[in-house]
């Protein structure tokens, strides 16, 4: 009986570091290098998302594709006004080839959406570190200037298609 509750006790402590990053992995970090490292590992990928290219309804560079992470897709499938602080979305960005050539990220980092100052932008139109960085921030008026008619600062049709 002892021998059980130890290999209970030793698998549980063996399955926090894995809740742990699952859990990490759904919000998005903030601030370009930390975000950019985690763009390029994929971190997203396992997120719902659009299942083919189109174009942008907005100023997004040729096609894109949106991921959303569960507490946007879940705050959008239940109709709500306004989203939870940590509700994410990534775009790829395409060139147009159909070659990944940046992304996209909105993070709400507040209870508010504080008319755009309680998101998150960022925007990079390249695939190295070294690229254009057009937002990295809360409240960047490019950002959230194009994204005020959305449901709370989001323009993404739901359900994705």
């Amino acid at each position: 009986m002892r021998r059980a509750i130890k290999i209970v006790a030793v698998s549980l402590i063996a399955a926090i570091p894995l809740a742990a990053s699952v859990q990490a992995d759904e919000n998005p970090p903030t601030g370009h290098d930390s975000l950019f490292t985690w763009l390029k590992a994929g971190n997203y990928k396992s997120w719902v998302s659009e299942s083919e290219q189109h174009r942008s309804a907005g100023p997004h560079p040729q096609a894109v594709i949106a991921y959303l992470n569960k507490a946007l897709d879940d705050s959008l499938t239940a109709g709500n006004d306004t989203h939870p602080q940590g509700a994410a979305a990534v775009k790829e960005l395409f060139d147009g080839s159909g070659q990944l050539s940046g992304w996209a990220v909105s993070l709400k980092t507040g209870d508010n959406s504080d008319a755009g100052q309680g998101w998150y932008w960022y925007e990079i139109l390249g695939t190295s570190a070294d690229s254009r960085v057009v937002a990295d921030g809360n409240g960047v008026p490019l950002c959230f200037g194009c994204h005020t008619p959305g449901k709370d600062f989001v323009l993404i049709p739901h359900p994705l298609k």
